[in-house]
């Protein structure tokens, strides 16, 4: 057998291989909901309007701010939370419209659910991103990516996920800690995040679960699995677990969330009218330096002109 030959039937033979994988991995599952078209009305309504998760008083807020669920860190993960500066905005909070990924994005304004056969996917205006859920398909292994790696199946009514593959940058939480002195800006966060309109620049009279917050690196091997629920109509429930050995000692159990559901001419008067928009960060206006952990607002005449250099 010539060595050309031999390259053709290795090839041949390795793309048999590569078929049979991809046919024996698609069969996973493949009868599970949220398969075909079919399955379209058999599933919850996620899909209907839009959902959003609002202050902390109403279940939900941008981060974590319940102190009992802190968990034992590792002696790592101690060292650096011993030696944490406390700061006034999430971590990705400077220029370059970074996005903060996985979960703060869910988090920073409406989501829309869409559905197609074996996948699901999550707009998050407040990023304006999409994220992908594939569904009843094996894990896999990716790139990182700030949305990370996500497969899905249902358990009954709940919709469960799980995600890894992270890229290093993400906003990761930690866990909460005493924060800074309230310097009488503390108070709610306001709907859509920290600013209340989802743009993630500084809260609207709310300092205070921020300030609070301690983020750090994440593990290569740190995965996350959320919980979607519909509770009611107008309800649904989400609970994270946060899985990362090389900063805790054991999981890190989130607070149960709570999304308001959000329809056109049901309940439009709230901040949000139930249809999806695009929104592109551009250039942000007002910049936070954590050198001195405070906002540092652009002067508002240099930034008409420049966005008028840009034509937007």
């Amino acid at each position: 057998m010539s060595i050309r030959t031999g390259s053709v039937m290795a090839i041949l033979s390795l793309l048999s291989s590569l078929a049979f994988s991809a046919e024996e991995a698609g069969s996973i599952g493949s009868g599970a909901l949220g398969s075909t078209w079919a399955d379209a009305g058999k599933m919850p309504d996620l899909f209907s309007g839009m959902w959003m998760t609002y202050s902390a008083a109403r279940g939900g807020g941008m981060v974590e701010s319940d102190t009992t669920l802190d968990v034992p860190y590792t002696a790592k993960a101690q060292k650096f939370a011993d030696g944490y500066k406390f700061r006034r905005d999430i971590a990705y909070a400077q220029d370059g419209c970074a996005s903060p990924g996985l979960p703060i994005a869910m988090r920073s304004g409406p989501i829309k659910f869409t559905y197609a056969p074996g996948l699901i996917s999550i707009y998050m205006q407040g990023v304006g991103h999409t994220r992908f859920i594939r569904m009843n398909q094996p894990m896999g292994k990716t790139s990182p990516k700030y949305y990370g790696n996500s497969v899905g199946h249902w358990e009954g009514d709940t919709l469960v996920v799980e995600t890894q593959d992270f890229l290093p940058e993400i906003a990761f939480q930690y866990g909460i800690g005493k924060g800074l002195p309230d310097d009488g800006t503390s108070g709610p966060i306001g709907p859509g995040g920290a600013r209340g309109d989802g743009s993630g620049g500084p809260p609207a009279g709310g300092f205070t679960a921020l300030t609070k917050a301690i983020w750090g690196p994440h593990g290569e091997g740190m995965h996350m699995v959320e919980r979607m629920r519909v509770v009611n109509p107008d309800a649904m429930e989400l609970n994270l677990t946060l899985y990362d050995d090389t900063v805790w000692t054991k999981p890190y159990v989130t607070k149960t969330r709570k999304y308001e559901h959000i329809q056109k001419g049901v309940n439009a008067g709230r901040a949000f009218s139930g249809e999806p928009e695009e929104w592109v960060c551009t250039v942000s206006v007002t910049s936070f330096d954590s050198e001195t952990n405070t906002y540092k607002d652009k002067d508002p005449e240099e930034m008409v002109k420049y966005l008028d250099r840009l034509g937007r």
